[in-house]
């Protein structure tokens, strides 16, 4: 997996971390994430597709990153993004937010804390939070 952005070493293993706990191998050789830090976002974290593959299939990803977080707010806020990547790189969601695991979705009328890929990133984004912060201090 390609990182790009300017992270410090802790960062990029969590990244590291979290894609090999979310992704397969196979697919994480072909991924690329790019971290942006910003000043004022309406949220702590943001994931978008940048392009595709030759198949049309997302592998190169944008997550902009809200500066003003503590490092343990910063590194599950990465944690919840990464979930993200997995869902676009696997196909599990679209970029509209109208499809879930190949179900239509009424993302105009689902409030956010109901939205089933917001609802994953926040459990499966501790888990691996939580698992990287483990490994990290042994």
């Amino acid at each position: 997996m390609i990182v790009k952005g300017k992270l410090s070493r802790k960062h990029m293993m969590a990244i590291d971390h979290f894609a090999d706990m979310l992704l397969t191998h196979q697919m994480k050789r072909h991924i690329m994430v790019k971290v942006v830090f910003k000043n004022k976002l309406p949220a702590l974290g943001f994931t978008s597709v940048e392009d595709y593959n030759v198949s049309g299939k997302p592998r190169h990803f944008i997550l902009e990153i809200r500066r003003n977080q503590t490092e343990k707010e910063l590194l599950r806020t990465i944690a919840h993004e990464m979930v993200h990547v997995k869902q676009y790189a696997c196909n599990e969601m679209n970029e509209e937010g109208t499809r879930w695991m190949n179900r239509s979705i009424d993302y105009d009328n689902t409030p956010y804390h109901e939205q089933p890929w917001e609802i994953e990133a926040h459990e499966i984004g501790d888990l691996i939070y939580e698992d990287f912060i483990s490994d990290y201090k042994n």
